[in-house]
């Protein structure tokens, strides 16, 4: 994780009477910039802190543990007319999850390696990557928050529908879910 936040400080009296706008986000995967044109919808991953049950003769005593658990989150995006955001991202599923060989692996390997600026990067650093959703002041570029999220990896990739049964010619989406370590929340 980056530098420390300052302690949160509630504020004396109600300052914002404005409510924020659930639009106005730019989604950044570092391994796949092209993907943040694209995005259409982000869900932040829940978070859950961990309880352990202290015995007692009477009851069990429940403490807070040190470890927070990060759900899962989910990117729906339109596929460009490329190509390259779907086969992107099932090229890198399938690198990690479901080689056929072991030149597969290597292909994989050499290629992620190339791609990010670690002069002798492990293993680990070349499945995962991290990613930034920067919420956005409605009408304007200026950052509210950043929502910075570590050791990405996609795990599902859904459906496809290919149709010709509407009459207007529907843009492709699909949805990636990705899992991570942990995120911080930076407000600017």
């Amino acid at each position: 994780m980056s530098e420390l936040q300052p302690p949160y400080e509630p504020s004396n009296r109600f300052e914002q009477q404005n409510g924020l706008y659930g639009n106005h986000f730019r989604f950044v995967l570092e391994a796949l910039p092209d993907l943040t044109f694209f995005a259409q919808a982000i869900t932040i991953p829940s978070i859950a802190a961990n309880v352990i049950n202290r015995p007692n003769p009477f009851t069990s005593i429940r403490e807070v543990s040190d470890h927070l658990t990060y759900g899962n989150f989910t990117v729906s995006y339109l596929i460009d007319g490329l190509f390259k955001t779907y086969s992107s991202l099932y090229w890198w599923l399938n690198g990690y999850g479901f080689p056929r060989s072991y030149d597969e692996v290597l292909s994989f390997l050499e290629i992620r390696a190339k791609r990010i600026a670690i002069p002798n990067p492990q293993i680990k650093d070349l499945q995962k990557t991290n990613a930034t959703l920067l919420v956005l002041q409605p009408d304007t570029e200026k950052i509210i928050a950043e929502f910075r999220f570590i050791d990405v990896i996609p795990t599902a990739l859904s459906d496809l529908s290919f149709t010709v049964m509407d009459h207007d010619a529907p843009l492709l989406k699909t949805t990636v879910t990705f899992e991570c370590t942990a995120f911080e929340l930076v407000l600017s």
